[in-house]
């Protein structure tokens, strides 16, 4: 079997559509249709259920999506086996992570992985929690990195980092009181700038500040960055790493309040249980095992 039928079939279920799968493949869509129906024409059965909102697994095809990817995995395995020095760690390696981990934590990282693997090709994307699971389900990414209180799925071996700081960061001209935690009223009143939803503590907070009766909508920001600037001008709170914000707090363009009770945030390293790990993807993974900074709350 041509397994490029496999990974064409495994894109479009994943992307619930033909065009999405070709446009994430680099194929035009008649390519796409073209190995979707050989496939089907080889198990003589239909593999799709075609609807007005795209497309989805039948039941064979749920089977076959579930041992397209056993073999394929086989197949990563096999060739990286036979190559030459295959237990050297060489080729490229996924990694997906929230955004202010891959800024503030894995971008220094990036010098001493070349250095000890240069042939090892990194490549880091943002994402959240669930963002990151569907990514290590479909096999766009080998490792994932997660900021959360507690990760549970059967898909991945996780591995816990440590516990995240995090800061509530206010503009230095703020009158709300640094010795004692903020109420969900006054943060509610004051306003709180979010990070977009899938941020754990930002959800949190904005639910915390919900519970407390609050009718004002919190916005939300898609980076950090934007979100410090927007604190710094005084248009509200925020919750962030403290790895984010420490050169504002130690130069004084940032102050620390102390923040209402939350769950501790954890960083979490997650693999792939049932995939076969190539030595590069073991080589980073070790890395980040051993070098992965963790500034722990107190």
């Amino acid at each position: 079997m041509d397994t490029r039928l496999l990974r064409s079939f495994l894109a479009v279920v994943r992307a619930g559509g033909i065009t999405a799968a070709a446009a994430e493949l680099g194929f035009v869509q008649s390519t796409i249709t073209t190995h979707v129906q050989a496939l089907e024409r080889l198990t003589g059965t239909p593999l799709l259920d075609r609807h007005p909102g795209g497309v989805s697994p039948t039941h064979a095809g749920a089977l076959l999506t579930e041992r397209a990817q056993q073999i394929l995995d086989l197949e990563d395995r096999m060739l990286a086996e036979l190559a030459t020095d295959a237990a050297r760690p060489a080729g490229p390696v996924r990694l997906c992570a929230p955004e202010s981990v891959c800024a503030y934590q894995l971008a220094p990282l990036l010098p001493a992985l070349r250095e000890r693997f240069p042939e090892v090709r990194l490549s880091l994307f943002p994402a959240d929690t669930r963002t990151a699971l569907t990514a290590i389900a479909d096999r766009r990414a080998d490792l994932a990195l997660c900021l959360e209180p507690s990760v549970h799925t059967p898909q991945a071996d996780l591995i816990e980092l440590g516990v995240q700081e995090l800061s509530l960061i206010a503009p230095p001209t703020t009158g709300l009181p640094r010795d004692r935690p903020i109420t969900p009223e006054e943060l509610a009143a004051t306003g709180v700038l979010l990070l977009e939803e899938g941020c754990a503590y930002s959800d949190e907070l904005a639910a915390l500040i919900a519970a407390g009766g609050s009718p004002v909508a919190q916005p939300r920001f898609g980076g950090v960055e934007t979100v410090k600037r927007c604190v710094a001008a005084g248009l509200g709170l925020a919750l962030l790493p403290t790895a984010t914000v420490a050169d504002e707090l130690a130069d004084g363009r940032l102050v620390r309040l102390r923040p209402p009770g939350l769950a501790r945030q954890r960083l979490w390293l997650l693999r792939p249980r049932s995939r076969w790990a190539s030595p590069a993807v073991q080589a980073v993974h070790t890395l980040l095992t051993e070098t992965v900074p963790i500034r722990s709350a107190p």
